[in-house]
């Protein structure tokens, strides 16, 4: 059983409710809540002078996810969300007609509609089985093949909680010259991802699921092959070089990544953001993983004792370098059903899948998977 959490008192939600949510909105933590007050208070008395200060936090914070994602500083941008990140990517390359994007099927919607919108351009793309995911990487050469410029993926499942061998898929996609581009809003604050050790092109997250930051406040690694390129589809002052020089005009474009930030960022969310990153690697994410790995580890034994179906790899008898922090199972009773009387006995938990999917976090503790199951009981009882 994982034991309690040094950092759990930070977290209010935790006396509150039992918030198996995490793969969704997850709640914020103190520290987070004092970085935004502090900020919001000199917004309000001295803004002008506390600016430049401002400014050197969000360089610190753009270090803090740098260490985060395992990437250099100067490989991180700034965004508002995923969806805005792989559409810098989509809309920054320069296609041709007959250029072929993959991606997987049953992905979440901000990995497909940025490559279908690139359809209007004569580009075609192409899903692959998300089973395919969990074989044999030479089993996914032929679909490879071709004019294939990019390789789009979710670094974890969001609906089953499969985790993709990421590593393996750049060294295959570096082979062929394409890139790989990864969704990592389920892995990232959750499991340790290294972006430079394992050779990715991007990975991007906003930071409201597993970081616990404020929505609307994520950022985006992008490896230098990469960045050279992609076009910034959005410019303003903040892109060039000598971004403090209004007049007279230089457009010399920065040549790292944050010439992805065309203006002036959302400076309270990212002190929000950088208080989060800064509470996980004060945890550590070595021990972030392995207590979001041996919880939702303990949540699947749990169903498995009920007989309950597992989907997605831990229902396929997969080892555990395919499971994140995400379980999601077939419950007694319809899903939707069970899910309303688990949120009215404090449980907050997501249907997916014709399941339900929960996902726990580092600062809870076997304690909470075992309240869980109690109240799964009741809830099926009245819902079935």
């Amino acid at each position: 059983m994982i034991e309690s959490s040094p950092v759990r008192e930070l977290f209010p939600s935790a006396a509150e409710s039992l918030h198996l949510d995490h793969a969704g909105v997850a709640p914020i933590s103190l520290p987070v809540v004092e970085a935004i007050t502090d900020f919001a208070r000199e917004a309000a008395t001295a803004p002008a002078l506390r600016y430049p200060y401002w400014e050197e936090r969000a360089e610190t914070v753009r270090d803090a996810c740098a260490r985060l994602a395992g990437a250099e500083s100067r490989q991180i941008a700034f965004v508002k969300n995923t969806s805005e990140a792989l559409s810098f990517v989509a809309e920054g390359l320069d296609w041709r007609p007959g250029d072929v994007v993959v991606t997987v099927d049953e992905e979440f919607p901000s990995n497909v509609y940025p490559w279908w919108g690139l359809e209007r351009l004569g580009v075609e793309v192409r899903r692959l089985a998300p089973t395919s995911l969990l074989g044999r990487i030479d089993d996914l050469i032929p679909a490879l093949d071709g004019p294939v410029r990019v390789l789009a993926v979710s670094a974890v499942a969001y609906a089953t909680g499969d985790r993709r061998p990421l590593a393996a898929l750049a060294e295959c996609c570096r082979r062929r010259g394409i890139l790989l581009v990864v969704d990592a809003i389920q892995a990232l604050g959750a499991l340790e991802v290294n972006f430079e050790r394992d050779g990715l092109d991007c990975v991007a997250a906003d930071g409201h699921k597993w970081i616990c930051a404020p929505e609307g406040a994520g950022f985006m690694a992008v490896s230098d092959r990469l960045l050279e390129r992609m076009r910034p589809v959005e410019l303003g002052w903040k892109s060039v070089v000598r971004s403090d020089q209004y007049y007279p005009y230089e457009f010399d474009l920065r040549a790292d990544a944050a010439k992805l930030e065309a203006g002036s960022l959302n400076l309270m969310a990212t002190y929000g953001l950088g208080a989060a990153i800064d509470l996980l690697l004060q945890v550590g994410m070595a021990e972030v993983e392995r207590r979001v790995v041996g919880l939702a580890g303990e949540f699947a034994e749990g169903c498995r004792r009920r007989g309950a179906l597992l989907l997605g790899a831990r229902g396929e008898a997969e080892g555990p370098a395919t499971h994140s922090g995400i379980v999601t199972f077939v419950p007694r009773g319809a899903p939707e059903r069970v899910r309303q009387e688990l949120w009215a006995r404090g449980v907050v938990c997501k249907v997916r899948m014709s399941g339900l999917r929960v996902a726990p976090h580092h600062y809870q503790d076997g304690d909470d998977v075992e309240g869980f199951f109690e109240r799964l009981d009741e809830a099926e009882e009245v819902a079935s």
